[in-house]
């Protein structure tokens, strides 16, 4: 994770979070005082924006100074007003904890529920057969896990709303399976 504080802000019509594809090794974008308190107040005293750029899948060899400026050249190339903007500040964080999995990996992840009646999975590891993925992941395996121990207990959960998991037609489902 790289952040950044430059001194002018991105466009305003950029968006809060961007995911990306196709920018090297950056995942996403956010302008965090579009929802973060002490990067709005930075920015309402400083008048620039407070940028961060996440990459998750790097080499093992990756170093902070290495990937430095191949990150910003991505920033810039996704968000060109920062190229002619200041760098006031940053911060780099190099860290090994997030998972990767490979290909076809997904069936061999952990499920939320165990053998154990009482014990449950959650995190960004855990097997979850709805659309999300990472911190969305994370999340959901938590609800999904708490609600698992309140049934245990008798008590009520949380519904965990999620888009349709199969298409709405069922002709086209089932013209999808000879597809």
């Amino acid at each position: 994770m790289s952040r950044f504080w430059l001194d002018r802000p991105v466009r305003a019509d950029r968006h809060a979070f961007l995911g990306t594809s196709g920018f090297g090794p950056v995942d996403n974008i956010s302008v965090l005082e579009r929802y973060e308190h002490d990067a709005a107040e930075w920015t309402r005293a400083h008048g620039g924006s407070v940028v961060e750029v996440h990459c998750y899948a790097l080499t093992s060899d990756a170093t902070v100074p290495g990937m430095r400026s191949r990150v910003l050249d991505e920033l810039h190339r996704v968000y060109p007003e920062t190229t002619t903007a200041g760098i006031v500040d940053e911060r780099h964080e190099l860290r090994a904890d997030c998972p990767l999995f490979p290909p076809g990996g997904f069936a061999a992840r952990p499920t939320i529920t165990t053998p154990e009646p009482g014990l449950v999975l959650a995190g960004d590891h855990v097997r979850v057969d709805l659309p999300v993925a990472l911190m969305e992941r994370a999340a959901t395996s938590g609800m999904l896990a708490a609600n698992r121990l309140l049934r245990l207990w008798g008590l009520r959960g949380h519904d965990v709303w999620s888009v349709p998991v199969a298409g709405r037609s069922p002709l086209l489902r089932l013209a999808a399976r000879f597809a």
